[in-house]
C-alpha cells in the first residue's frame, strides 16, 4: 500500500480517465492498464498498475482505489457510493471537477503565501549586503579622517550594524519557521492542527472560514448533483473539513436531517452558509431546482475564496515593501546623518 498520496490534479486526472473508460465500455482493468502506459509520471503509472491488479481480481473500483493507498478517503467513499447507487459515471465526473477546483485553489493559496516569503527573503538578502558590503565601506572611508570624526562615524556604523543584525535574525527566524511549517504541513495530523489554529486565530479566522465554506459548498454541489441523499452527503463532506467549528455545524445539520428536518431548513439552522444562500436553497427546493442552486452557490463561494486570496496578497505585499523600505532606510540614515554633519563641518 502506497504511503504517498496523489495530488489534487492527479486525482482529477484519474477520475476523468475512469469516467471516459466507463463511457467507452472498456473493462476497468484494461482501462487502468491504458492509463499506466500513457502517462510519463512514474507514480501515477504505479497507482494505475495497482488499480489494474485489484480490479482484475473482480474487485470494484473503490476497493482498488483504497488498496492502492494513494487516493483521498473522500474520493474512495464517493466512488463507493456511486458504485452502489449505479451513478458511478456521474460521481467520477463530479470528482474530476471538484479536485480540479481544489487544485486551482491550492495554487492560489500557495501564491498568497509564497509572495510574502519571497519578499522577506529579498529583505534579508538586502540587509546582508548592507552589513557585509555597505557599512564596512563607510567605516573604511571615514576611518581615514582624524580620530574625532572616525570615532563618531564608527559609533554610528556599529549601531547600524547591530540594528541590521537584529533585524536579519528576526527575518531568518521567520523564514526558518515558514519552512518548518511547510514541511510539517505534509503530515496529516499536523496539517489538521494548523487548519484548526488558522480557523481560531484572530488574524486568519475569517480567511480560513471562507475557504472551509467554499470547500463545503463545492463538495455538496458535486454530491447533490450526483443524486446522493442529504444525510450521506453531509457524512461524506466531514472527510474533507478540518475546521472543528465547521465540522460541528455539519454534524448538527446532519442530525436534524436524520430527524426529518428539511435539508434547506437544517442548513439554515446550522448556519453552514450565509443567510442569503440558505434562503436561495429554500426557494429552489420548492421549485425543484435544487441542483442548479447548489452549483451557483458553489461557484459564488469559490469566487469569494479566490477574491479573499487576491485581497490578502494585494494587502500583504505593499505592507512588506513599505516595511522593507523603512528598515533599509533607517539603517542607512543611521550612518548618513552623522556623515552629513561631518561633511557640513568640513565644509
Amino acid at each position: 500500500m502506497s504511503r504517498k498520496k496523489l495530488t489534487h490534479d492527479e486525482v482529477a486526472y484519474f477520475c476523468e480517465q475512469f469516467s471516459m473508460i466507463i463511457n467507452a465500455g472498456i473493462p476497468m482493468s484494461e482501462g487502468a492498464a491504458m492509463i499506466a502506459e500513457s502517462t510519463e509520471n512514474t507514480f501515477v503509472s504505479d497507482v494505475a498498475k495497482s488499480v489494474e491488479k485489484t480490479v482484475t481480481d473482480d474487485k470494484p473500483l473503490y476497493e482498488a482505489m483504497q488498496a492502492s493507498g494513494a487516493f483521498p478517503d473522500y474520493a474512495v467513499s464517493m466512488v463507493r457510493i456511486g458504485t452502489l447507487s449505479g451513478r458511478l459515471d456521474d460521481v467520477l465526473k463530479g470528482l474530476s471537477e471538484y479536485y480540479e477546483q481544489m487544485g486551482d485553489r491550492l495554487r492560489t493559496i500557495r501564491s498568497a503565501v509564497m509572495h510574502p516569503v519571497i519578499l522577506i527573503a529579498m529583505m534579508a538578502a538586502i540587509i546582508i549586503v548592507l552589513i557585509l558590503q555597505v557599512l564596512p565601506m563607510f567605516q573604511g572611508i571615514f576611518g581615514q579622517f582624524n580620530s574625532t570624526v572616525g570615532d563618531t562615524v564608527s559609533a554610528s556604523v556599529d549601531y547600524a550594524y547591530a540594528t541590521g543584525i537584529i533585524i536579519l535574525i528576526v527575518l531568518v527566524a521567520i523564514l526558518v519557521i515558514s519552512a518548518l511549517v511547510w514541511l510539517l504541513s505534509k503530515i496529516p495530523s499536523v496539517r489538521t492542527g494548523l487548519v484548526s489554529f488558522a480557523s481560531s486565530f484572530v488574524l486568519t479566522k475569517r480567511t480560513a472560514g471562507v475557504f472551509s465554506q467554499a470547500k463545503f459548498a463545492n463538495a455538496m454541489s458535486m454530491m447533490i448533483s450526483s443524486g446522493i441523499e442529504a444525510s450521506t452527503a453531509l457524512e461524506n463532506v466531514m472527510l474533507l473539513i478540518s475546521d472543528k467549528k465547521m465540522r460541528g455545524r455539519i454534524d448538527k445539520c446532519r442530525a436534524q436531517v436524520v430527524e426529518g428536518e428539511p435539508f434547506a431548513d437544517a442548513l439554515d439552522a446550522a448556519k453552514l452558509l450565509p443567510p442569503i444562500y440558505s434562503r436561495s436553497l429554500k426557494m429552489s427546493y420548492k421549485s425543484g431546482s435544487f441542483d442548479d442552486a447548489w452549483r451557483k452557490i458553489s461557484r459564488r463561494c469559490s469566487e469569494e475564496a479566490d477574491t479573499t486570496s487576491e485581497n490578502l496578497v494585494s494587502f500583504v505585499e505593499p505592507v512588506l515593501i513599505a516595511v522593507m523600505a523603512v528598515i533599509i532606510g533607517a539603517i542607512l540614515l543611521t550612518v548618513m546623518l552623522p556623515m552629513m554633519d561631518i561633511m557640513s563641518t568640513l565644509g
